[in-house]
């Protein structure tokens, strides 16, 4: 098991991808801290199944103060912190809409909580890796490289990640600590089938509209993305910071 014993945090973890990343680590045997504003408790369930030790800590990520008791509930746990997931985002409940008619107010919401609550989050579990290192990995988009139209405010959001993820890799690499981000396209989470893989899941009509332009024309699953994660947060790719990874299944070229 490559992270055997590892304590990983991932926020966003009452759900899709969040709660994909979460069960994909205590898999490979990580003891797993699960945050979100929302309930993690099917989460952290399907975690103890597997044997492992799981802390559900109920947050805010957009606030910087939560941040830091997230992460100091997870030390006062623990001991340590390995891995960061920065995955918590606002994405459902956004209002597409045209930009000229995104008020100001939402554009701010979406770009703070979307990029500011993963700088918190970095910022939080600084002082329990910068002794021994780590791996935080940030969840853009491939949005930004589509230009997604009426979605403005999100696009931008993920490119301010992206950004985020460059400057902080140079600054924390004198503690060997790496910071990489993961850009996914749609990836179906249809139907929540988290804690049975077999599941089939209900194919959704922006998988038929990108389908044909993928180079690999199937469905993205949580699987596709977890699998990239684990990698990136493993010592198998040690040597790695700073990048940007697209994870759509050859729908964008980078």
């Amino acid at each position: 098991m490559r992270f055997e014993n590892q304590v990983v945090v991932v926020t966003g973890a009452a759900r899709g991808l969040g709660a994909s990343f979460a069960l994909a680590f205590a898999r490979e045997g990580a003891n797993v801290v699960v945050a979100d504003i929302n309930d993690c408790a099917p989460t952290a369930e399907a975690i103890q199944n597997l044997g492992r030790q799981v802390l559900f800590v109920r947050a805010d990520l957009s606030d910087e103060a939560q941040c830091f008791s997230m992460a100091k509930a997870a030390a006062d746990r623990f001991g340590r912190i390995n891995v960061l997931i920065n995955n918590a985002a606002i994405l459902t409940e956004i209002k597409r809409a045209p930009f000229y008619n995104i008020s100001s107010e939402d554009f701010k919401r979406v770009l703070f909580t979307n990029a500011a609550g993963p700088f918190h989050c970095i910022k939080a579990v600084f002082p329990y890796m910068k002794e021994k290192g780590g791996s935080i990995i940030n969840m853009a988009s491939a949005t930004i490289f589509e230009g997604m139209p009426n979605m403005a405010h999100y696009v931008a959001s993920k490119g301010a990640v992206m950004a985020l993820t460059r400057s902080l890799a140079r600054e924390l690499g004198d503690f060997n600590i790496r910071v990489n981000s993961l850009a996914p396209g749609f990836i179906n989470t249809s139907g929540e089938p988290l804690f049975d893989r077999n599941k089939p899941r209900e194919l959704a009509p922006q998988d038929q509209m990108q389908i044909p332009r993928r180079s690999l024309k199937r469905c993205g699953t949580p699987d596709d993305i977890a699998g990239l994660a684990l990698f990136l947060a493993s010592s198998e790719s040690s040597y790695i910071t700073g990048q940007l990874i697209i994870d759509d299944g050859g729908l964008n070229l980078h």
